[in-house]
Order: structure tokens, then C-alpha cells, then sequence
């Protein structure tokens, strides 16, 4: 895979790639708008989470929704990656 946009922190997830590959061009920007939507209904979550979590909660719930949230950014990558690629053919 070719890292058309030179993201930082791309991990290459051969299982990820080959999955998001076997994709239509159509399913992959209706993943897009679905990960861009869950990206910000969590950006909106954590915002009033900032509250909770000063109250004495426990963390976990933010810290592993915030590793949910990096695994749909890199998924993300993947697929722009994947269409710049289509794009060049």
C-alpha cells in the first residue's frame, strides 16, 4: 500500500487493508461518512466526559474509547489510501 497522504502514524493492518481492498468504491465513502459520523458523536462524548472524569469516575471507558477512536482514524487512512490508489489507475 502506498501512503499517497503521508500519514505520521499509519499502521500498516494487512487484514484491514485486504478487507477495506475487497470494497467496492461506494461501500468504501459510505465507510467513510459512517467513520467520520462515529469519529464525531465520540469527539461530542468526550467533551462532556471531561466533566465525569474529574468527579472521580473510573477511566477506563475514556481511555479505551479513545483507542476505538485511533483504530477508526487509521482505518480511515487506510481507505483514502486505497481510493487515492483506484484513483491513479
Amino acid at each position: 500500500m502506498n501512503n499517497y497522504y503521508e500519514f505520521n502514524n499509519l499502521s500498516i493492518d494487512k487484514e484491514s487493508f485486504k478487507y477495506f481492498n475487497s470494497l467496492s468504491t461506494n461501500l468504501l465513502n459510505t465507510y467513510l461518512n459512517d467513520n467520520f459520523d462515529y469519529i464525531e458523536s465520540y469527539l461530542e462524548k468526550f467533551s462532556n466526559v471531561f466533566k465525569v472524569i474529574f468527579n472521580g469516575q473510573d477511566y477506563d471507558e475514556f481511555y479505551y474509547s479513545c483507542k476505538s477512536l485511533i483504530e477508526e482514524l487509521n482505518d480511515i487512512k487506510i481507505i483514502l489510501n486505497i481510493l487515492k490508489d483506484r484513483d491513479n489507475e
